[in-house]
């Protein structure tokens, strides 16, 4: 699988019913989707008679207010993905600067627009933390695009704002943008330390990324939005966006940012309380190296000789258990694989397959 979370992929190539698969290839929130967006779509299902508002704008208004940003620097999508593509056909970049590993459709987007791809590579000894002296180091007059993950994803790995700043120093002299994924960063309670987004209106070369999908589970909902204070980059990115890119059930999600303060804490909490405890448990399995998570997800190191990431899968995939196979991120090889963090009881299920299948 090129991504995670690809269930019907699974359900057409294995025989094996979606519905009884524990997926942990998804990194997405357990609580499942709110209540409040569950009421708003039922209530509003005859709105799919009409369009919705080509201006998105009760959801702009509802991300102003919530994540405290100007609505004129916002731009939607459905999902990240678009972000990203849409970004960058706008910049249209000739030579990027991409870590190694991470999310691969930064790839996929500048291999589009034809942009040569320099690589950072994360060093495994290092817990695949940034060394943001050498990126920097990496930066001249020929890069016209920096990208980050933050949270890294598939690593988990977070870089904090001190460091970017120093980052965007070196991006405004060279006049190079930067674009950071932070679809991760709403997991982070204290986002203040990691996140560009409270500061973003100082630098007119950066662009944000966030999307909902993961924090309210609604991956099926693409939902995502860039912010950018760069007026040129807005007129280029709205000028490829197609009209009525979003769905109308997409276009009332603001009410939930504006009234699921409880879903929040909640997410908080028990993100809190089974992080460590599944931790702690992964670490006491033979055979494994598990890389300290920041978010909802973690990346493990097989570290049996005679087992790769495809045997794992598979019996895994045997006792109905999905995980992501990462392999085929740059810069990891057949004995990485990542998971989500779930609830107690599937998670408690998971350690005990585990247990089984590394213990042979």
């Amino acid at each position: 699988m090129t991504h995670g979370g690809n269930i019907f992929e699974i359900q057409r190539n294995c025989n094996i019913d979606k519905n009884q698969l524990l997926d942990y290839s998804a990194n997405i929130n357990p609580l499942g989707v709110p209540q409040t967006f569950k009421k708003i779509m039922k209530e509003s299902l005859e709105d799919i008679e009409h369009y919705p508002d080509i201006h998105y704008d009760a959801l702009k208004t509802a991300i102003e207010k919530y994540y405290t940003i100007d609505k004129s620097h916002i731009y939607l999508g459905n999902g990240a993905a678009e972000i990203i593509f849409n970004t960058i056909r706008a910049i249209a970049p000739k030579k990027s600067i991409l870590l190694a590993p991470t999310f691969s459709e930064y790839a996929k987007a500048l291999n589009a627009v034809d942009s040569v791809i320099e690589e950072v590579h994360l060093k495994k000894e290092d817990e695949f933390s940034l060394d943001m002296e050498e990126l920097i180091e990496t930066i001249d007059t020929s890069t016209d695009l920096v990208v980050l993950c933050n949270p890294n994803n598939p690593t988990g790995t977070l870089i904090e704002t001190k460091d970017i700043v120093k980052l965007l120093k070196k991006c405004h002299e060279k006049n190079t943008y930067l674009m950071i994924d932070e679809a991760f960063m709403d997991f982070i309670e204290e986002d203040k330390f990691y996140s560009m987004l409270h500061s973003y209106k100082l630098y007119p070369h950066l662009i944000i990324v966030r999307a909902f999908t993961k924090f309210y589970s609604i991956p099926g909902m693409r939902l995502g939005f860039g912010v950018c204070c760069n007026e040129g980059i807005l007129k280029k990115i709205y000028k490829i966006t197609p009209p009525w890119n979003l769905n109308t059930f997409a276009s009332y999600f603001g009410k939930v940012l504006l009234t699921e303060e409880q879903y929040v804490k909640e997410t908080y909490q028990w993100l809190k309380e089974e992080k460590s405890r599944f931790v702690t448990a992964l670490e006491k399995i033979e055979g494994m190296k598990t890389f300290a998570p920041s978010v909802n997800f973690i990346l493990i190191k097989i570290l049996k000789p005679s087992m790769t990431v495809d045997e794992l899968r598979d019996k895994l995939l045997k006792k109905g258990i999905l995980i992501r196979d990462c392999s085929n991120f740059n810069g990891l090889d057949k004995s990485y694989f990542r998971i989500a963090i779930k609830d107690e009881a599937s998670n408690d299920i998971l350690i005990e397959n585990l247990k089984i299948v590394m213990g042979k």
